[in-house]
């Protein structure tokens, strides 16, 4: 999986969030079966006490087999960077499953 992550400053950008972002990526890429690329776009409003994210983030989906590609998209605004990392990803999955009727399949 090919992950991007645009706007995290370097003070953010911790061990933790990189390394929820990757655990996280993995579920996603073997519940789609795909190859896929992730891109995460966090933006910083506030003041310093007062931070928040403002999370958004897409999942393309390259078919091996049809040329078209896929995308799934989330935003989430979070004061909590790690917090908004997760909600994001929850997002994502929920996606995941409504557009490709994974739920449904499970009941059979």
């Amino acid at each position: 999986m090919n992950i991007k992550i645009i706007g995290l400053d370097e003070k953010d950008k911790t061990e933790e969030v990189e390394n929820l972002i990757n655990k996280d990526c993995e579920k996603l890429e073997r519940k789609i079966g795909e190859e896929t690329s992730l891109e995460i776009n966090i933006k910083k409003y506030g003041k310093v006490k007062t931070n928040e994210f403002e999370i958004s983030a897409r999942l393309f989906c390259f078919e091996k087999a049809k040329s078209s590609k896929q995308f799934f998209e989330a935003n989430v605004t979070e004061r909590d960077l790690v917090k908004g990392i997760r909600k994001i990803i929850e997002k994502l999955n929920t996606e995941i499953e409504h557009k490709m009727h994974l739920s449904d399949r499970r009941r059979k």
